[in-house]
């Protein structure tokens, strides 16, 4: 059995799986069992055949962090091992200045609050659109907006520095 944090979007989800030698996956992710047959089609392209259901997801790697597209819906997904959840979950109550960077290359389309601005934890910042998709960037905390690192109209790579929030 592997263990691992998955960050999807912004939810954080616990997921414990087992693969076997018939490209068979026992899941259990947060509180719910799967059992999944898979075929990796291409690189990047996988199939699934769930509850007799076919599903075909595409899987883009960005770095560190993944774009998966499922059934017309794109999420962005991050898998972390024990060490970094361990981090990011204490970062993610740290009282000092975090940044908020880029989880994947895009356009930064809507700037929604401004350096000096007030943001509770989980309130939009900006919006990046990838692939067709907006994604809303959202504050991991409470507190102020001390830098934003981009402007409406400029593309973002991975990583890139969105804004600092204190």
């Amino acid at each position: 059995m592997t263990k691992n944090t998955a960050i999807i979007g912004d939810e954080r989800i616990e997921i414990v799986h087992d693969r076997n030698e018939s490209n068979s996956v026992h899941a259990r992710i947060g509180d719910r069992t799967y059992d999944v047959r898979t075929l990796s089609v291409e690189p990047g392209v996988f199939w699934f055949n769930l509850d007799g259901r076919s599903v075909e997801v595409v899987v883009t790697v960005f770095g560190d962090r993944y774009l998966v597209s499922v059934g017309g819906q794109q999420l962005p997904v991050e898998i972390l091992d024990a060490r970094t959840a361990l981090k990011k979950a204490t970062q993610h109550g740290h009282d000092g200045l975090i940044e908020v960077r880029a989880p994947m290359p895009g356009k930064v389309v809507k700037i929604l609050l401004t350096e000096g601005a007030e943001v509770n934890a989980n309130q939009g910042i900006l919006v990046v659109e990838a692939m067709k998709m907006q994604n809303e960037i959202k504050s991991p905390k409470k507190g102020v907006i001390r830098r934003l690192g981009v402007t409406e109209g400029v593309a973002v790579n991975l990583g890139d520095l969105l804004a600092s929030v204190e």
